[in-house]
């Protein structure tokens, strides 16, 4: 693709089709660089209402020949008011000079009044200048169809956002720089770094929205000459760079494995702590494909698998009731699910997440995730406060993966944060209460240690499940008949009942300390799993 001829501005016009007429500008010199739509002759007093905006008009001024001063300074008014980018007069003819009376009211009206002091056939100017007028808006729409195939095989193919940012540069002659809603940058093309690039911000020559169902979600940006690429007046640049903003629009909120690229540099800026207000939160959401409203809960989850890209492809799938967004940061996974809230108030958003999550998940795939906080946006205030919310939350989150990670029993892969809150708690807690904590399971531990039984995994998944027998026989993949005879055997090796009511938040401590345990006496870290020893293999 190549830049285009372009609409030729007034200034250019006299210099390539009134030269020969001996021109000379007498008003409103500031105004030369108007662009000229069009190249018209009239000796018409009234030609005003015929014309439309942007033409040079010519004449010998022969039907201003008998009227008074007045009815003169009109003409011109009139001309002005139309948008007539400029009145040629040529003199010799009808006058010797140009009237002074429309001298001052051209200057008044910021009207460039050009005096050609040489005949020259009007037929011939029209003709000339009209022609390459034409040719130029030909070319300009030839070149605006062909950056619109560009970026349209940019969305279909695997170029992205990067590569209609290319395209767009090569066009215009520009550096171009993408920004979202809030102010973050989302790519550029043609600068070396960050700092370049806001430097073609705050020097813009273009700018246009980038906008999704009303809501503009980022602004496309065209700055400075790039000095390898032919240049299209300054003028020109934002038609060519409206072209972009549907083809960019789509790509930055289509859905995909990584979901929508705005949303995944919204969660990203969060992650980081970044506050961001509830406007802006609001807009980048709905431009990622989030379903905005008060009913809306957005849930955070954080997640960790082999390769990330695995526990994307899982959260993408996710969608209750639109997609989430998704971000990796340092090989974890964030996502922010919107959950339409019950109207009752009688269902949980997080347990609703987890359980979709839990769904998702191939009983093979090697993933673990923390389903955090549930985040109502009809109770968002004006600030950053929820974006601050939702930032402690993720990380929260992110934190627990590693408690989550030794809880193995029966392959389950979904956790929410609350319930490993106790193990938050252990990891804060003194370490006296922390050692009497697991002086209470200490006959449990060893026993299995030498037995190469499960009896503290057992014991945990039983209260885990409210002491439910049947859950817990499931959960542990054993019959109910085994379970009752390995609570027997727990109570006789501790010497009291870990189930009674009285004991059970302090025995929901102490599995909580011992799965928490620095290491044992041999340097392993401890591990409670049905399918595992008591120490956690160094392959692991």
């Amino acid at each position: 693709m190549t830049s285009s001829p372009a609409v030729p501005t007034l200034r250019q016009v006299i210099d390539r089709h009134l030269r020969r007429a001996d021109p000379r500008v007498l008003t409103a010199h500031d105004r030369l660089d108007v662009p000229v739509g069009w190249v018209h002759s009239s000796e018409i007093f009234e030609i005003g209402p015929l014309l439309a905006g942007g033409e040079l008009l010519l004449t010998t001024g022969l039907g201003l020949g008998g009227l008074d001063a007045g009815t003169r300074r009109h003409y011109v008014r009139d001309l002005a008011e139309r948008g007539v980018a400029g009145l040629a007069f040529e003199i010799g003819r009808t006058f010797d000079a140009v009237p002074d009376e429309m001298l001052r009211e051209g200057s008044s009206a910021r009207l460039p009044i050009i005096e050609l002091r040489r005949v020259l056939p009007f037929i011939e100017v029209c003709r000339e200048a009209n022609t390459a007028i034409v040719s130029g808006e030909l070319a300009g729409l030839r070149l605006r169809s062909e950056l619109d195939d560009a970026l349209h095989h940019d969305l279909m193919g695997s170029g992205g956002v990067a590569s209609m940012l290319s395209h767009v540069a090569a066009v215009t002659g520009r550096s171009v720089v993408l920004i979202g809603s809030g102010g973050a940058l989302i790519a550029a093309h043609g600068v070396d770094d960050d700092r370049s690039a806001w430097r073609i911000v705050d020097s813009a020559v273009a700018s246009v929205p980038v906008a999704v169902r009303g809501r503009e979600i980022a602004r496309l940006v065209a700055g400075l000459d790039a000095a390898d690429r032919p240049r299209v007046p300054d003028d020109q640049v934002a038609s060519l760079l409206s072209v972009a903003t549907g083809p960019l629009a789509s790509a930055l909120t289509r859905s995909g494995t990584r979901g929508s690229a705005l949303g995944a540099q919204l969660v990203s800026e969060i992650v980081a702590g970044r506050p961001v207000r509830r406007a802006d939160l609001f807009a980048r959401l709905a431009g990622s494909g989030v379903s905005v409203s008060d009913s809306v809960v957005l849930v955070t989850v954080a997640a960790e698998a082999p390769d990330p890209r695995m526990a994307e492809a899982i959260l993408s799938r996710v969608a209750i009731p639109s997609a989430a967004v998704i971000a990796t940061v340092d090989a974890t996974v964030y996502a922010l699910v919107p959950v339409t809230d019950s109207p009752t108030g009688g269902d949980d958003p997080v347990e609703r997440v987890a359980a979709a999550i839990a769904t998702a998940v191939d009983p093979g795939a090697r993933i673990t995730a923390i389903v955090g906080d549930g985040h109502r946006l009809g109770d968002v205030q004006p600030g950053p406060e929820l974006s601050a919310a939702i930032s402690r939350s993720l990380l929260r989150c992110a934190e627990r993966l590693d408690a989550a990670s030794l809880l193995t029993r029966g392959g389950r892969k979904v956790f929410t944060s609350r319930e490993l809150a106790a193990d938050a708690a252990i990891r804060t807690t003194g370490s006296a209460v922390r050692q009497e904590l697991r002086e209470m399971v200490a006959p449990l531990i060893a026993h299995d240690a030498t037995q190469s039984t499960h009896l503290v995994a057992t014991l945990e998944t039983h209260l885990r499940h409210g002491c439910s027998a049947t859950r817990s026989a499931e959960a542990l993949h054993i019959g109910r008949q085994s379970l009752y005879q390995r609570l027997e055997r727990i109570r006789g090796l501790l010497g009291f009942d870990p189930t009674a009511a009285a004991m059970y938040p302090s025995m929901m401590l102490a599995v909580s300390a011992f799965r928490t345990s620095d290491q044992t006496t041999d340097g392993q870290p401890y591990v409670v799993s049905e399918r595992t020893t008591v120490r956690r293999a160094s392959t692991m």
